[in-house]
């Protein structure tokens, strides 16, 4: 028996129906996929690197800004750190931030670009009538910023954050000296590529610190990508010490420098 053309076309347009429903939720699955695997704005999954000389110097600092939109405040930002500290031209805070550091360190973390520890929360500073919270603590060798022209052998990174969102970082120099206790417990506990240790006993963040606080205050940005302004940056003014051999393990265990050029 032979079937009516419009009877024919009646019984498939369900059909029909059903392939153009499929296919549109198929290509918004898949629109949807692609969207979520690109980074949320102003961050990146792109590799960056200190390097000057190798093959990886096309990621190195000169180039960070280039590397990715997320990380285009690298050039484009007009308070980016690390700076020189000119001790005649700024004004010199007496007394310091007030720190409260009770809780311990506890973890020491290979990030890939540095060493970096963390501990419980409870650590905090205020700083013109803001109260931060320890975050985390890193080390950079050679030191990022200079005093009067002069660089450090190294220096430590109290970084401090607010629910906000704002930034402040305690700067401390590191010279040549005396064995450094602190750093002794730290470089006992050093992790493997990308892993972390526990330390053997919490480590005070009091103890990275020289006992007078004075230093110098100035806005500026994270001096890692994607190098986000603006961060609160106190710079003190005395150092700590730290043996050559410490320093000399450290650079041994970091596989290089990992400091950012000055900036201004």
């Amino acid at each position: 028996m032979s079937v009516a053309p419009s009877t024919t076309l009646m019984s498939l347009r369900p059909l029909i129906a059903a392939v153009i429903i499929a296919t549109s939720a198929l290509s918004a699955s898949v629109q949807a996929k692609s969207s979520d695997s690109l980074p949320a704005p102003g961050t990146s999954v792109t590799e960056w690197s200190y390097s000057t000389q190798d093959a990886n110097s096309e990621n190195g600092p000169e180039h960070w800004g280039e590397l990715t939109p997320g990380y285009a405040e690298c050039t484009t930002g007009k308070q980016q750190s690390p700076i020189n500290i000119d001790s005649q031209q700024r004004t010199l805070d007496e007394n310091g931030p007030k720190l409260d550091y009770h809780s311990p360190l506890l973890v020491t973390r290979d990030t890939g670009h540095t060493l970096q520890i963390e501990g419980a929360s409870g650590n905090t500073m205020t700083l013109e009538g803001i109260q931060y919270t320890l975050s985390q603590v890193h080390l950079h060798i050679p030191s990022e910023h200079s005093i009067d022209g002069k660089h450090s052998a190294m220096e430590i990174h109290l970084v401090h954050s607010t629910p906000e969102g704002k930034l402040a970082i305690i700067a401390v120099m590191v010279k040549a000296g005396h064995d450094n206790l602190a750093l002794n417990r730290l470089l006992s506990r050093l992790p493997q590529s990308g892993l972390s240790e526990t330390l053997t006993s919490g480590l005070s963040a009091n103890l990275l610190l020289p006992r007078d606080h004075s230093g110098w205050q100035y806005e500026g940005s994270l001096t890692t990508p994607p190098c986000s302004e603006s961060v609160n940056w106190y710079v003190m003014k005395t150092p700590v010490e730290a043996s050559q051999a410490q320093i000399d393990a450290y650079l041994k265990w970091q596989g290089g420098e990992n400091a950012r050029p000055l900036q201004r």
